[in-house]
């Protein structure tokens, strides 16, 4: 199951830069660590923003969670971080779709 993640951090108030950064830092590592095992399909940061996207691949919606709720800037930032989740799949089963539904 495909699913595209959109992250938005917010720094709260009483962090420094500096703590956000080391956050941000064990987060990239388990990250790319998911992008070399194919969790994650693709990881992307948006420029100017404390934003990312990542497209993963999982088995189920439970494991879905469990990533999230795992994750360790997740875990430390908490409600800073806001994620926002869509259920995606190939446009070429879209295609396939429409062939089929017009014929």
């Amino acid at each position: 199951m495909l699913f595209l993640l959109w992250f938005r951090v917010k720094q709260p108030e009483s962090m420094s830069q500096k703590q956000l950064m080391e956050i941000w830092k064990k987060e990239a590592e388990a990250a790319l660590s998911a992008v070399k095992t194919g969790t994650i399909k693709g990881l992307y940061k948006v420029s100017g923003k404390r934003e990312v996207i990542a497209i993963i691949d999982v088995s189920s919606h439970e494991q879905l969670d469990e990533i999230l709720e795992t994750l360790p800037i997740t875990r430390e930032l908490g409600h800073s971080v806001s994620v926002e989740v869509y259920a995606i799949h190939p446009y070429e089963n879209f295609y396939e779709l429409m062939k089929k539904l017009t014929s």
